[in-house]
């Protein structure tokens, strides 16, 4: 059994040169559970895990990850494809992704949002980089096996062409529409491609604000799908971001002492009951020479 395990992975993934996207997609969500369960440990107060500061500075985990993606990055672009070093480069690169997307909502916002409601963000930061890597995986290109190459030279000059019209444009096209999570499932089948650029777009993305600024029916229409699509999908992704990464998304409720804070700030101002005589002696005192 583990023969045959061995051998399919050596020919499906070794010999055709995806070994090093395999381990960065292990990298990937490895790194991102791990650091999702420390935090929530540090939020907490549970384990041995604390805060990293730099005197009076907290150093988000994003700066390690910005520092190991462009390692890993060097690492890919300066190694052999099926060295040991373009492995390592790849387990670095997916490390330091997780690490940035996982606070994607902060380098967004320039803020730190990461337990609030904006920080869903990173929610589907993770999610669609999770899919996009997981897609690129199973779509990569073999290695050409050796030998004369008897290709029709106008199918070789056609096919890049063909692979961009009826692939990658789709592709552009639902991300253009904002429709993220099909876009990513079309790197590894292009009918979602297809499906994404002929429906409607959402209210807020570029394309629609580009198209349907004019058409005032169609953007009530994709309003209305939104609204719809909200309805079923968010509870959904509700529960997926306040159990797996631990958001706080209902609203907190006042307090009492925020309450009163609030009822005192609405308050008319009052004059001084004892300001007011004060300033009425001080009119009727005659001048001094």
């Amino acid at each position: 059994m583990l023969d045959h395990l061995w051998l399919w992975y050596h020919h499906a993934i070794v010999a055709h040169g995806r070994q090093p996207l395999l381990f960065a997609l292990l990298a990937f969500i490895l790194t991102f559970v791990i650091t999702r369960i420390i935090t929530r440990l540090i939020r907490s107060g549970r384990g041995p895990f604390s805060n990293v500061s730099s005197g009076d500075v907290h150093v988000h985990h994003v700066v390690p990850g910005v520092v190991t993606l462009l390692l890993g990055g060097v690492l890919i672009m300066s190694s052999s494809r099926f060295g040991p070093w373009n492995s390592v480069g790849a387990v670095l690169f997916g490390i330091g992704a997780a690490l940035v997307l996982d606070e994607f909502a902060l380098i967004l916002h320039l803020d730190d949002v990461y337990w609030s409601r904006e920080g869903a963000l990173s929610v589907d930061a993770i999610t669609v980089a999770t899919v996009v890597l997981a897609s690129v995986l199973f779509v990569a290109a073999p290695e050409n096996p050796p030998g004369p190459d008897r290709t029709d030279p106008h199918v070789k000059a056609l096919a890049p062409a063909m692979f961009f019209a009826f692939w990658m444009l789709p592709v552009a096209i639902t991300v253009a529409k904002g429709k993220l999570i099909t876009a990513a499932l079309a790197v590894l089948n292009p009918v979602f491609g297809w499906i994404g650029a002929v429906r409607l777009a959402k209210p807020g993305s570029p394309f629609a604000q580009l198209r349907y600024r004019t058409r005032p029916a169609k953007m009530a229409r994709a309003r209305a799908r939104e609204a719809a699509w909200e309805r079923r999908v968010l509870p959904v992704r509700n529960w997926w971001a306040t159990h797996v990464f631990g958001l706080s998304l209902a609203e907190p409720a006042p307090t009492k002492a925020a309450e009163a804070l609030l009822a005192q700030t609405t308050q008319p101002d009052r004059p001084s009951p004892t300001a007011q005589p004060a300033v009425a002696d001080e009119a009727e005192r005659p001048p001094s020479d």
